[in-house]
């Protein structure tokens, strides 16, 4: 829908121009590039197509730079993603090993206590104090 508004704007803009341009055919101009260099007569309708042409090529140029920044960042911030997640999946296992040590080391704990006959209060490490 942003696509059809935008190609209708331009339509608008290039008729515009159109219109401004056939109503200044008649004119002849020299353009000073530089103080010692000026172009041959010129017609006006010329002289404005040219200048639309390169103000739409210096935005695309503006357009691709900032796209091109755009997608570099983008695979910056893809690799970055992938990296936190295998570190997260790094941490899930250890995580995993380290309940799988509690549980053992509290099975230790309990085989200890009932060989033993001792009654120990029991500290979960996890709750806070």
């Amino acid at each position: 829908m942003i696509g059809k508004i935008r190609l209708v704007i331009w339509l608008i803009i290039l008729l515009l121009v159109a219109y401004f341009v056939s109503m200044n055919t008649q004119p002849s101009v020299a353009i000073k590039l530089l103080p010692t260099y000026q172009t041959p007569e010129l017609p006006l309708a010329l002289i404005i197509i040219l200048s639309m042409i390169l103000g739409a090529v210096m935005i695309l140029m503006f357009t691709i730079t900032d796209w091109f920044v755009f997608k570099v960042e983008k695979l910056k911030l893809k690799r970055q993603i992938n990296l936190t997640k295998h570190e997260l999946e790094k941490c899930t296992k250890k995580n995993k090993q380290l309940e799988e040590e509690i549980k053992k080391l509290q099975e230790e704990i309990a085989l200890l206590k009932k060989e033993q006959n001792i009654k120990i209060e029991e500290i979960n490490p996890l709750e806070e104090t």
